[in-house]
């Protein structure tokens, strides 16, 4: 019975640290950045390596990994810019690059995952072994002025061209031009907003 308080109180002291760690670098985010608005349950990872523009919304439970393992070599980064809307329960991970240009707006549960497993694993299952296996990474660029709808998918290397607009669950593999709608489906299909096509309602 001793044992087992023991290991409780253990893990509680473990817990505590975590929270205060974690209310820690939000706190050091808020005062470098007062006009970003960070609501609860929100997650950074490596701080140093996030970048902030001027009234940022960051929605609740958004995971923002800025990279910075060795698993990536330190790499990584995520930079948002001016006027930026996040929605909740977002996931960025960023150890290949995010940068995210102002007036962008992103709905809930939408994920930038600028890593993915090196494709090399498929000919070398010795290499899943590893604690963490082989990745390769991209950097994720959104120009200025992207909408991307709820639980879109936007995958490493991918560019988004300014003023486009992404539906929601749509998974992006490759670069959208500038002024245009991607349509959800098996693969995203492009629509020029000035093409007779695109008729939003």
């Amino acid at each position: 019975m001793q044992h087992k308080n023991i290991s409780f109180i253990r893990w509680f002291m473990q817990h505590l640290r975590q929270e205060y760690k974690k209310k820690k670098d939000l706190y050091k985010v808020l005062s470098r950045n007062p006009t970003v608005t960070i609501e609860e349950d929100v997650q950074i990872l490596n701080r140093k390596k996030l970048f902030l523009g001027n009234n940022i919304h960051i929605g609740k439970g958004t995971i923002l990994h800025c990279g910075g393992g060795a698993w990536c070599n330190y790499g990584g980064s995520i930079s948002i810019g001016d006027n930026v809307y996040i929605g909740p329960y977002g996931i960025f991970l960023g150890a290949g690059e995010i940068e995210i240009q102002r007036r962008c707006h992103f709905g809930p549960g939408v994920m930038l995952i600028a890593q993915s497993l090196h494709p090399d694993t498929i000919y070398d299952e010795t290499l899943l072994d590893a604690v963490i296996p082989p990745h390769k990474f991209g950097k994720i660029t959104l120009e200025e002025g992207v909408l991307v709808g709820a639980g879109a998918m936007i995958l490493e290397g991918v560019t988004i061209g300014r003023g486009s607009a992404i539906s929601a669950g749509s998974l992006v593999q490759k670069d959208v031009p500038p002024n245009s709608y991607v349509i959800t489906g098996k693969t995203a299909k492009f629509i020029d907003k000035n093409s007779p096509l695109f008729r939003p309602k």
